[in-house]
């Protein structure tokens, strides 16, 4: 008589796996949203009414900084997450949820540096400087870091 241990598991490898494109892809969005974020906030404060690539590459910059010190990045891509799942679950997904039709990307407009002295503008006028000495240490910021390089 034969006996089936079938129904015994070892403790190795019975965890629920998710897809980690699925993570990258939060993570890479929620980064996008915050910097474009940072963006809106410097074109609004340098008495503009479009957001330049300049506003976005440097939002970008300063996002690598921000990352690691958010207090709710965790939070944000799990909800990103729903918002993704719920994208691919319904075919005809529309939102406009949190866009700022008061700002548009405009090509044309040329880019000015604000002349508004608060934190935000200060590290958005210098991220340059501070771009120049920055070693990305993990394999996202080194993406990254390249991707905005690139740009």
């Amino acid at each position: 008589m034969a006996d089936d241990y079938s129904f015994m598991k070892s403790g190795f490898d019975n965890l629920v796996h998710e897809d980690p494109t699925e993570n990258i892809a939060s993570i890479v969005l929620v980064f996008m949203e915050n910097a474009v974020k940072s963006a809106a906030i410097y074109v609004k404060h340098a008495k503009r009414n479009s957001i330049t690539p300049e506003d976005i590459k440097r939002g970008l910059m300063l996002e690598i900084f921000f990352i690691k010190q958010r207090p709710n990045m965790l939070e944000q891509c799990e909800e990103m997450k729903k918002t993704i799942n719920k994208i691919l679950e319904e075919e005809d997904y529309e939102s406009d949820e949190g866009f700022d039709e008061d700002y548009i990307i405009n090509d044309d407009e040329p880019f000015r540096e604000s002349e508004c002295q608060c934190a935000m503008c200060n590290c958005m006028n210098t991220i340059y400087t501070r771009w120049e000495g920055f070693t990305p240490q993990t394999s996202i910021e080194k993406a990254m870091f390249n991707h905005i390089n690139s740009i």
